[in-house]
């Protein structure tokens, strides 16, 4: 006796120290609690979100096409034969005169600030809308992941339920099986009821294992939602009759489709289109630009350049070009930027057409749907009525 208690308290702390360790690796996660980490760590909200800081970046590089330029350029010549000018008849020697010296070295410091362009003002107006296409794919991908996310947890907790019911079903078809044995013995029941009540048992443990075979695979796609690693443990603590609130569906279509973000960026596309057009006919207008240099150069014949004499010049000006001919590439550019214009437009139609459509069919179905858990939860009271009224019989014949 005196070794038999040990024995028993030492079972007790190591299930108390087990239980512990589960507990404590066990990560409580309520829906909101899973939502607010996918929306953090989720890997398609943080590739939406580099989009949208790549885009930024590319606004500034767009801003900055209406700042004034600045650049040195430096080089240095050696002349194997010098250049010439020809002089007319009475200007010395007359003919091919050469000019300069064997090292030509030249510096030049260039300013160009833009005045106006329309290819500039226009590819800013571009890139706005894309931005904003943009931060709507990302605002599309937060819903996608906060759907993903709800329709992963409910996967996993209605599967841990069915487990549970399964594992209900498991009992009492044991109890059953257990009763019928009991009432074979008694000559009441035949071998045919036993191996019936046999097979049920088997096919309720069945039932059991092909539940359970469900649950890590809904496990891990909740994690990988989340951004968890495989070996945490997750303890969902929201019941499973929470699904019932999730049975919501907005029944105003306008606002369905106002708010669709699909949509949204389908309109967006349409103005990106339209300011592609705009980009592609800037070819047409001229641009004007104010221009200074700043020269610093010096030839000799030699190479002691300190004895060098070094002359400055500099200009200051406007610079205008105008685009007369260019092979009709712009014309050709412009066409198709309609076409893809074209294209999103009847892409809008068909898409909010399609949207109309899902969204009479999700109401019909959410109809049924409740319609059918209503029938459920009639199914499940008679069973348990007649589960329990099933076990009294039992308990009477075995009474007998």
């Amino acid at each position: 006796m005196k070794s038999y208690k040990p024995k028993v308290l030492l079972l007790l702390i190591a299930l108390f120290v087990a239980h512990f360790n589960y507990a404590q690796d066990s990560i409580p996660l309520s829906l909101s609690t899973a939502i607010d980490m996918a929306l953090s760590k989720n890997i398609d909200i943080t590739m939406a979100d580099y989009q949208v800081n790549t885009l930024e970046y590319a606004m500034k590089e767009v801003n900055g096409s209406f700042l004034p330029k600045l650049f040195v350029n430096a080089n240095y010549n050696r002349n194997i034969n010098q250049p010439v000018i020809f002089l007319p008849e009475g200007f010395g020697m007359g003919g091919p005169t050469k000019l300069g010296s064997n090292n030509d070295y030249r510096a030049a410091l260039n300013l160009a600030q833009p005045i106006y362009s329309h290819f500039n003002i226009n590819n800013k107006k571009l890139m706005e809308n894309r931005f904003s296409y943009q931060n709507e794919i990302r605002r599309e991908t937060r819903q996608k992941v906060v759907n993903a996310t709800k329709k992963s947890y409910f996967n996993y907790l209605i599967a841990q339920e069915i487990v549970k019911v399964q594992k209900t079903q498991l009992e009492n078809a044991e109890q059953t099986l257990l009763d019928i044995e009991k009432r074979r013995r008694l000559g009441t029941l035949t071998d045919y009821d036993y191996t019936a009540a046999k097979a049920q048992f088997t096919q309720a443990k069945s039932s059991l294992l092909e539940a359970q075979s469900t649950i890590m695979p809904l496990a891990n796609s909740l994690k990988l939602m989340l951004g968890l690693k495989m070996g945490d443990n997750l303890k969902l603590t929201k019941p499973v009759e929470l699904l019932q609130n999730e049975l919501v569906l907005e029944v105003n279509p306008t606002k369905v489709l106002t708010e669709n973000s699909t949509l949204r960026q389908l309109e967006l596309d349409i103005e990106v289109k339209e300011n592609q057009i705009t980009l592609a006919k800037s070819a047409f207008f001229p641009t004007l630009d104010a221009v200074g240099v700043y020269n610093y150069q010096a030839q000799a014949d030699d190479f002691r350049l300190s004895e060098y004499q070094w002359v400055n010049t500099s200009y200051v000006g406007l610079q205008l070009q105008v685009s007369i001919f260019n092979g009709n590439i712009t014309k050709n550019k412009i066409q198709q930027a309609k076409i893809a214009k074209y294209i999103s437009e009847d892409q809008r139609e068909y898409t909010t057409e399609a949207l109309q459509m899902q969204h009479q069919e999700l109401l019909s179905h959410l109809d049924f749907s409740k319609q059918k858990i209503e029938v459920q939860l009639e199914n499940m009271e008679l069973t348990e009525e007649a589960l329990r009224l099933a076990n009294k019989r039992y308990e009477l014949v075995v009474f007998l």
